[in-house]
């Protein structure tokens, strides 16, 4: 008997983890790349946050670029002639053992080129 009440927590543990990625968004969808480039910066990080960086893959396939010294992912951005920066919020004491594709989004740019 408490073998079976182990076992059920640890399997409620495994789903929270296995869900937590995007838990703030659940019912919602990553905008579309269209869509976020006609955001602000601000708007779009709103319209981003809760999302992890396998939500933003999933939903805009392979970044274009990344960023060099911070991690993030650079999208070509047609409509604007420029590109969407997403930056990943690392923690300060990120370990090798890390999912960083599990990382929330903390920040997003909307450089046009002129």
């Amino acid at each position: 008997m408490k073998g079976c009440v182990y076992l059920f927590l640890l399997s409620i543990l495994l789903v929270a983890g296995l869900t937590a990625c995007g838990s703030g968004k659940a019912e919602q969808e990553v905008p579309s790349l269209t869509e976020i480039e006609g955001m602000t910066n601000d708007e779009a990080a709103e319209a981003l946050s809760g999302f992890c960086r396998q939500d933003i893959l999933d939903a805009w396939g392979k970044p274009g670029g990344g960023l060099s010294g911070l991690f993030g992912d650079i999208y070509d951005a047609p409509t604007l002639g420029g590109w969407v920066i997403v930056q990943y919020d690392i923690p300060a004491t990120t370990s090798t053992d890390t999912d960083l594709n599990a990382l929330p989004v903390s920040w997003v740019s909307l450089p046009a080129v002129s």
